[in-house]
Formats: structure tokens, sequence, C-alpha cells
């Protein structure tokens, strides 16, 4: 299957009458695994996605590199892949250009903040905006590239303005209100919240397709109550688990001085065989599959150019 309009899927996804479960993660298996377990859309994390690099999300990485894993990304998944596209990657010609690339990427849309440059990761401190005019500037002239190449393209707003220096919750909510009278924005995208109350009354102060994203709060409510304070989508940060994991995997060997913990982790693998959580190894998630290469070997090479695939050792095995 593949995707017609990226972005109508993913506005549908905003729009939804509940709030939207949101994977989020930083690499293209990530977002195979979001489809297969059968989630509606993806969310390409910029700050994880640079943490993932080895690289601080400081605003390092410029707009090629992060479109190039973006593209990559949206190639590995059925699903419409949702993108940080931080500041537009500078003055508005540029914000142009950005949104211009992630269209052609593949992407369904992609959120823009309106942090001063160079921009620093969400929820930290040292937080700085730009000026009204020039956070206005930089979402209309998304939003005008959006029409003359992808109307479907999804432009979200985000506004720091809760962490900001000189902050808060009123300049969050004065600043959503403004992005949504002044520009073409189709959601607003409050950042660093720190508990439900801020956000149930940012979200009621706010028109059209809304949420908030604050560490404290994440599995703190149910989608029934998001639902119904109007939370659009919740991102659920399904990195997390796999940093620690291999973390803790290392540590332990280091500790030990032995692979011997390996052949325990197996024994846990092979224990989903034949469970929803059984993926072997994960080369299931990988494009093209072995089976898909095989059935290719097999309709365009004479036979006696096919790879003998039942007498090896590993005959039947998938990795």
């Amino acid at each position: 299957m593949s995707l017609s309009s990226p972005g109508k899927a993913l506005r549908g996804v905003f729009e939804s009458e509940k709030t939207e479960l949101l994977p989020l993660g930083s690499v293209p298996i990530h977002a195979q695994m979001a489809q297969h377990a059968g989630f509606g859309a993806f969310q390409l994390s910029g700050g994880v996605s640079a943490w993932w690099q080895g690289i601080s999300d400081v605003g390092w990485l410029t707009m090629t590199e992060v479109v190039d894993l973006a593209r990559r990304t949206a190639r590995a998944a059925d699903i419409p892949i949702y993108c940080d596209g931080d500041t537009g990657y500078g003055a508005p010609l540029n914000v142009q250009r950005t949104v211009l690339e992630f269209i052609d990427a593949g992407v369904a849309g992609i959120h823009i903040e309106d942090q001063r440059e160079p921009k620093k990761s969400g929820g930290v401190a040292g937080v700085e905006l730009v000026s009204d005019v020039e956070a206005i500037g930089r979402l209309n002239a998304a939003c005008d590239a959006r029409d003359k190449l992808d109307e479907d393209f999804v432009i979200v707003a985000r506004t720091d303005g809760y962490g900001a220096a000189g902050g808060g919750l009123e300049e969050a909510i004065r600043r959503a209100q403004l992005y949504k009278a002044e520009t073409g924005a189709d959601v607003i995208f409050y950042e660093g919240f720190h508990t439900w109350e801020q956000a149930e009354i940012a979200l009621k102060e706010t028109p059209g397709p809304a949420y908030v994203v604050g560490v404290p709060m994440i599995g703190t409510r149910t989608v029934a109550e998001m639902t119904a304070m109007r939370q659009a989508v919740q991102s659920l940060p399904v990195f997390l688990p796999g940093v620690r994991e291999v973390y803790h995997f290392m540590v332990d060997a280091i500790e030990s001085g032995e692979a011997t913990g390996f052949p325990e982790y197996l024994q846990k693998v092979n224990g989903d065989a034949g469970t929803k959580y059984d993926i072997g190894w994960g080369a299931m998630f990988g494009r093209p599959s072995s089976e898909e290469v095989r059935r290719i070997e097999e309709k365009y090479l004479p036979e006696d150019a096919q790879r003998d695939y039942e007498s090896s050792a590993h005959a039947g095995e998938t990795y």
C-alpha cells in the first residue's frame, strides 16, 4: 500500500474525534514498527533523531541532513510521517525551501517553532523566542509554500512560549491565538507544559486542532480524558526503551566482562515466538524483505542463476 496523499491522511489523525496516540521516534525502523503495530501515523523527533546520530539538539544539523532522514523514514513506511521542522532553517525564503524539501521527501507535515536561532531543545533552559512579526512571517511563508505545492501538507505552529525566558502560560496562549488568527497554520502545538491543568486551560482557549507536550504529563490521563479537553494527539516516546535497554545491556556486559548475558536475552526473545510480540531479530521490518528478494530473483533470473535456498544449513530461516 502507498499513500496517495500523506498530508490528507495526517489531517485525518489531527482532526479525529478522539485523541490519537502518535509514536515519537528517531529512525525508519521505528516508523515501520509503528505501522506494524497498527498506529495511524508516526512522528519523527528532531531532538531524538539528533541524539541517535550522536549530536545534541542545539540546531547543529542542517535542513538537508534532517530531510534526508525524513525521506528515508517516509520510504520505509506506508503511514503518514510528521516531522520536526525546527525554525524552518532561516529567513522566509529558507522556510519555503524547507517546506518544498519535506514535501518532496514524501513527508505528511511538519511543525515550525517560534524559537530564536540557534534553537534549543524544547523544555530546557535558555529558550528565547523571535518577535511576533518574525514568527508570523515564518508561518505564512510556510503556508504559502504549502498552498502552492501541496494543499494537503500539514503545517503545525509550535510555540515555546511557556518555557521561554519571560514566558509562561499566558504568553503561550497569546502566541497560539495570534498564530491561528494571523497565519494559515493547521494545528497548534504547545511545547513544554508541566501539568494537565495548564493544558486544559490552553486547549480551551485555542481554536482548531491543538495539542500539548509535557514529559511529566505523558501517560497520566486516559484517551477519554484527553479527548474531553480537546487534545488532538498524544506523543508516545517509543525511542526511550530502545536507548535504555541497549545501555543496560552494555553496562552489564562491561561489568561482567563476558558475553554470557546474551543467551539469557535471546531466551526472552525466543519466548515471544508465536505471540503478538514475535518479531524474531527484527528483520521483518526491513524493506525489501528476504521473501521479496527471493521472489524477484525467481521472476527475473534464469533457473541456473538463482540461489539455492533449500539445501543450505539455514534453509527456511530469515533474518
